[in-house]
């Protein structure tokens, strides 16, 4: 797909450019230096007004204006949109060229994740899982460390469909909130490793009150999934530096995502 992208970019290129040379023949010899000019340096025409351009060549605009009309545009704003048009393309080409090895590894990894964690996912577990969405009193999103943000991003989503949903950033509120919660509500509890000690507290504590639990994690058969009602798993690749934890959440954003898309086409 690259590949062919890149193609038409360069018969893009092409394109215009024979379709100017095939004018030469027809232009005076002012004007072929104005289509030299052009040719020359599309990216500064493309940036510059017909007056600027005038200064440049030390000609009249109305040479400039006929020399485009003379190429087939109807004037030089039109010529200018023609190149404007050439260049970023070009400008796109090269960015492509300039990605890095390592850069384009990391790509490929993210769109594996990604694909890996969809390709898992049961059509019949979304749609059980939106329909707990939409019969729920309250969402509580729940993530600590690396997957609060996630959460906070979701429930924010959730307001704005109109659903009365929550992500809270105090420990000590989570806690109170998990033996608050009844089973007309549903705790959607994202977790890289469904282990981290908050969490499993946090939904022990829903277990008891029979509040539903989702649960999006990267890692099979944890104690958080054990707990879960629904468990959707993203094929996550984790990454340490020292004790520090890089690893992409980008799986379990996309999880959550879908979530949010098929709950907004069938909410009520």
């Amino acid at each position: 797909m690259l590949f062919k992208t890149i193609l038409e970019r360069r018969k893009l290129m092409d394109s215009l450019i024979s379709k100017l040379q095939k004018k030469k023949s027809t232009l005076s010899n002012l004007e072929n230096q104005v289509l030299e000019y052009i040719l020359a340096n599309p990216l500064e025409v493309s940036e510059s007004t017909i007056e600027q351009l005038a200064d440049k060549l030390f000609i009249s605009t109305a040479t400039i204006s006929r020399t485009a009309k003379h190429l087939g545009f109807k004037g030089f704003q039109e010529l200018k949109y023609a190149i404007l048009h050439y260049t970023n393309k070009e400008r796109g080409q090269t960015n492509i060229k300039e990605l890095s090895k390592e850069t384009s590894l990391f790509s490929d990894n993210l769109n594996h994740q990604i694909s890996k964690s969809f390709e898992n996912i049961q059509d019949e577990v979304v749609s059980k899982v939106t329909k707990l969405m939409k019969e729920a009193d309250t969402i509580e999103i729940i993530g600590v460390g690396g997957s609060l943000p996630n959460c906070i991003d979701t429930a924010k989503k959730l307001i704005a469909l109109g659903k009365k949903a929550t992500a809270r950033t105090d420990w000590d509120e989570l806690r109170s909130i998990s033996r608050s919660l009844t089973q007309k509500d549903l705790a959607i509890i994202v977790s890289l490793s469904g282990e981290t000690i908050h969490v499993t507290e946090y939904a022990t504590n829903f277990v008891k009150n029979n509040v539903p639990i989702v649960a999006v994690v990267g890692v099979s058969n944890s104690s958080l999934e054990k707990m879960a009602t629904y468990t959707l798993k993203a094929f996550v690749e984790p990454l340490y530096f020292g004790e520090v934890d890089l690893s992409s959440r980008v799986a379990l954003t996309g999880i959550l995502d879908l979530l949010l898309i098929r709950y907004a086409g069938e909410k009520p």
